[in-house]
């Protein structure tokens, strides 16, 4: 069969202060907004362009105060031109930068009060943005790839959850591990509702060595969350599949991960994934493995008719 793209994920507004399970957002209320000693850690959370754009805009206010606090007082720069805004800002970046050039200059004791309390403040803030630099650039991350999909499909004769996870970079993750949860929603016996959180036991929670690909898998058996589990189930429940992989990038030499999460509507019954792994002829007596990144996230339907994951049988996706 011809393999399935991967299913796109609906695209959903973020909401400041909130993360990200499956396709649901959950916004935590009742709590502080801010907290000043929380500075560094968000900081370091922002996108590489909104962590510049707020430089930017610190520049930009800084500059903007000390050459309206020059503007205020006439005679504050000596050579500028009488009334003009512009020629304190620019002498205000060249005091921030601690450039001088040499022409406008502190034209008085207040002058160099504020040319001094600007270039102690300038010193602070490039300190303080190269250190952010240096933080965000050292940080170790990885390139793990968790294909769009999940899947329900037979392997070996037992119903199995597969999720596809791949090393993107060309290095090693040395003593990779895998844990997965599934998430849902259930009554209790007092009929209470209540968040449930199911540790899924994989075929494989640990490798040596995560170079190329890795499957990783949950067998479906009696003692399983999923068992006698439906997609119309799943997506009753609110159920959500969780995955994170951990390990020491041997580039780095630091503890790297990534995590994954999927809806109910992205667990696919009765699929597999497509092949990735094929060899090549390169050269006489000698062959290539090729790696297919192009093909990661497709799927083949399995053709089954059954809608329970349970006894070797699996439903289409609804």
């Amino acid at each position: 069969m011809k393999p399935t793209p991967h299913p796109l994920r609906p695209k959903v507004g973020t909401v400041r202060g909130a993360f990200r399970l499956g396709n649901s957002q959950i916004e935590r209320v009742g709590v502080s907004r801010w907290n000043w000693s929380d500075s560094y850690h968000w900081i370091l959370t922002l996108s590489w362009p909104r962590f510049f754009a707020w430089v930017l805009l610190a520049y930009l206010l800084t500059n903007l105060f000390f050459a309206t606090a020059f503007y205020l007082v006439p005679g504050s720069v000596a050579n500028a031109r009488p009334g003009s805004y512009l020629d304190m800002v620019f002498f205000s970046i060249e005091t921030l930068a601690t450039v001088g050039y040499g022409y406008m200059n502190p034209g008085s004791t207040y002058g160099h009060l504020v040319a001094s309390s600007e270039i102690l403040l300038g010193m602070a803030e490039v300190a303080t943005v190269t250190g952010l630099l240096f933080a965000r650039f050292s940080r170790p991350s990885s390139r793990i790839l968790f294909s769009e999909a999940a899947v329900v499909t037979n392997f070996n004769g037992v119903p199995t959850l597969m999720i596809r996870a791949g090393n993107e970079r060309s290095n090693l993750i040395l003593e990779a591990s895998v844990r997965a949860s599934l998430v849902r929603r259930e009554h209790t016996l007092e009929g209470q509702l209540f968040t449930r959180f199911y540790d899924l036991k994989l075929e494989r929670e640990q490798s040596g060595v995560f170079a190329l690909s890795w499957t990783i898998m949950h067998p479906i058996g009696v003692d399983s969350p999923l068992y006698g589990k439906t997609q119309k189930d799943l997506h009753d429940e609110g159920t959500t599949l969780t995955v994170a992989i951990s390990g020491t990038d041997d580039t780095l030499n630091e503890f790297v991960h990534a995590h994954q999460s999927y809806a109910a509507e992205h667990i696919f019954f009765g699929h597999h994934f497509a092949d990735i792994l094929s060899d090549k002829l390169h050269g006489p007596g000698g062959d290539v493995r090729i790696l297919d990144f192009g093909k990661f996230h497709d799927i083949i339907a399995d053709g089954s008719d059954s809608g329970v994951a349970s006894g070797g049988a699996m439903a289409h996706p609804g």
